[in-house]
């Protein structure tokens, strides 16, 4: 108990450091996710829009993942145009610098008469082309929501070689962040300070925890969700999927008919230990359900017929959150939703690597045919300089690109469905002895 009331301390004053808040995402948003590797794979705005869907299933929001692998600031502005400003956004999210400080600089052994120079050049370059990006987006007619970027751990012991330094040259990233947040009238998130506020306290207990993955890089699951949740708080978003009170009147049954207006979020499996270090279900996942002046006793509530759990009066009385139990129907749809979103992710990273080979690797991009697009790709693999993670997409391409129209339309058709898969629905709930 003492740990957790000192997280919650700390994430209270981590939202001191946020600017003013971030708007909530609307109906008929274009939202644009533009980042590096941490965004190209996700999944922390997956998972807020699995939130928005299960939230608020009337609003229709196109979230669009502009994150490319190994990507930096100018090179989000050399894609600007086919990469980005095609989604047409009306928001952006930025988080970009875990490339732009240049990590091999920092490394162990690293060793230069005009080191330190280089470093403030890749600050003053990352700096720069940040500003090009916020005023072309905002030209753009695109609201903006700097995120600060995730931490590089240097702290945790674990055997991956490290780059002191590093996450300090984030942190600069990040206050350049700050500024630009109140230059451009946008909002700010600040990963980089909560995350490292939250790794520092765990690994006082543990000196091998790290928010982060075993590459010092890359958060996991559980460092996404922290992600998500640290967003969906900067936008104010709500605690309560549902929130009812209901007088028994001293009897010792009752029924009701009930249709709630969202569904509570179903937590990936994978993410679930991030619920132990951020107060993600009491803030954000509330399904309250209050029943008071029941008479003593135990009683067993079922929905639609499903038994859900047994209950003492004055547990009912002070409320249940139904979103911590997995066998409701209302969990049941939200799992339906998450499966839908699972595929709409499969079909999206599919569609990205068309895009990681088209803006990333440097190709020319004129008006070709897709088979001209294939036979550049297959010269490609020919050449030696492309090894590894690249070459590997490259691969991929060939098999993808000849069936980007029909993924693009099976991606419409997963998008409707999951949809309307989160439309609310009308519960009868019972509670009996």
């Amino acid at each position: 108990m003492k740990i957790l009331r000192a997280l919650l301390l700390f994430l209270c004053l981590c939202e001191s450091s946020w600017a003013a808040p971030s708007a909530q995402f609307q109906d008929g948003e274009q939202w644009c996710a533009i980042g590096d590797s941490i965004t190209h794979g996700g999944p922390y705005h997956r998972y807020v829009y699995l939130y928005y869907t299960t939230r608020f299933p009337h609003r229709k929001i196109d979230l669009f993942n502009c994150g490319i692998s190994g990507d930096t600031a100018g090179g989000a502005l050399r894609r600007f145009e086919g990469d980005i400003l095609r989604h047409k956004p009306t928001v952006a999210t930025i988080m970009l610098g875990m490339n732009d400080v240049s990590r091999g600089l920092y490394e162990e052994g690293a060793a230069a008469p005009d080191l330190q120079q280089k470093r403030e050049t890749a600050l003053a370059t990352h700096s720069a082309n940040m500003r090009k990006l916020a005023e072309r987006l905002q030209a753009a007619g695109s609201r903006l929501v700097f995120l600060t970027p995730s931490i590089y751990d240097e702290t945790a012991q674990i055997p991956r070689p490290n780059a002191p330094g590093v996450n300090g040259a984030l942190g600069r990233c990040a206050e350049g962040a700050r500024q630009l947040a109140e230059e451009f009238h946008g909002s700010l998130v600040d990963f980089h300070a909560a995350m490292g506020a939250l790794n520092t306290r765990m690994q006082q207990a543990d000196p091998q925890f790290t928010l982060i993955g075993a590459d010092r890089i890359h958060p996991g699951e559980t460092g996404h969700l922290v992600m998500a949740y640290l967003l969906l708080k900067a936008q104010e978003a709500p605690m309560f999927v549902a929130n009812l009170t209901v007088d028994a009147a001293g009897k010792d049954s009752l029924s009701f008919t009930r249709t709630e207006e969202a569904l509570p979020f179903p937590v990936p499996s994978g993410a679930a230990s991030g619920l132990k270090l951020v107060p993600f279900m009491e803030e954000l996942n509330q399904e309250r359900l209050c029943v008071t002046s029941l008479a003593e006793g135990s009683y067993q509530l079922s929905i639609d017929g499903e038994p859900v759990e047994r209950f003492t009066a004055a547990q009912l009385s002070a409320g249940i959150n139904l979103a911590e139990f997995h066998s409701t129907p209302q969990y049941k749809q939200a799992l339906a939703v998450a499966a839908l979103d699972e595929r709409r992710h499969e079909l999206v990273k599919q569609l990205r690597v068309i895009d990681y080979v088209e803006w990333k690797m440097g190709r020319e991009i004129g008006d070709p045919t897709e088979f001209d697009h294939v036979a550049a790709a297959q010269k490609q693999l020919e050449d030696p300089k492309i090894t590894g993670w690249p070459k590997d997409r490259v691969k991929d391409y060939v098999g993808i690109k000849p069936k980007q129209q029909v993924l693009r339309q099976q991606l419409e058709t997963v998008l409707s469905e999951m949809r309307q898969a989160a439309l609310p629905r009308a519960h009868e709930f019972v509670l009996g002895r």
